[in-house]
């Protein structure tokens, strides 16, 4: 885990915070939580997370388009602690309004699609940048203790509130932070506007492992959703583009 932070750190410092944003939307964390779950809770508990993993993907969404409006007005520290907070109360109204798997799915599809659509558009305007030192470490560190923290969580929360923080804004938390503060808000609109676009991809690849689990092992559930996961991300990538 923390080399995927730094890595995704890494290339967003070489092709840009969009390509960044939209290679970080992938499951390099949800992926692992959800196979620390099979693994120490069983399959069946695994699938039975999904649902909770898509609702959360709606939180995800709610969080990233509050880091984005409030970061033109605020600094990182309370636009972040009130971003988790537009995370939350989409979890708890998912947690008494149980709906079937493909209506989670196209409720959370619908979700990055609108939040897309009212997406704000950086500015003109130069917002400076700062050098923060040891941002890499530091990123890879606090990734480590949000994803050991989460899955240690698992056999209290139970699957459904499992599944809702599997997506919770670790990675995403940090790319937001440390762009805000760094680069400023334009540098935070495009990051996270990247991320938002991949998770049309990432949504699809939780979805399928209702389905794949059953069939396959947990090697090539997660393999095959994954090759989905890419194709998709790059459709998106080339639409968005032209």
């Amino acid at each position: 885990m923390p080399s995927v932070v730094g890595v995704i750190t890494l290339i967003s410092r070489r092709w840009g915070n969009k390509i960044g944003g939209l290679i970080a939307s992938m499951p390099w964390i949800a992926g692992p939580i959800l196979l620390f779950f099979i693994l120490e809770q069983g399959t069946a508990f695994g699938i039975r997370s999904v649902p909770g993993i898509l609702a959360g993907v709606v939180s995800l969404v709610c969080f990233c388009l509050s880091y984005t409006y409030l970061s033109r007005h605020l600094s990182w520290l309370p636009t972040l602690l009130l971003s988790y907070l537009s995370y939350l109360l989409p979890a708890l109204l998912f947690n008494y309004v149980k709906l079937h798997l493909v209506a989670i799915y196209a409720i959370s599809m619908g979700s990055i699609a609108l939040a897309l659509r009212v997406f704000p558009n950086p500015t003109n305007r130069p917002t400076g940048s700062r050098r923060l030192p040891y941002d890499l470490p530091i990123r890879m560190i606090v990734a480590t203790l949000f994803m050991v923290a989460i899955t240690g969580l698992a056999s209290l929360l139970g699957p459904t509130w499992s599944g809702i923080l599997t997506p919770f804004p670790i990675m995403t938390s940090i790319l937001a932070v440390f762009t805000h503060y760094t680069q400023g808000k334009n540098g935070t609109i495009v990051i996270l506007r990247g991320l938002v676009l991949g998770l049309f991809g990432f949504t699809t690849f939780l979805f399928l492992q209702a389905f794949l689990l059953v069939e396959f092992s947990v090697g090539w559930s997660f393999f095959l959703a994954f090759l989905v996961n890419s194709v998709m991300n790059l459709l998106v990538v080339k639409i968005r583009i032209r």
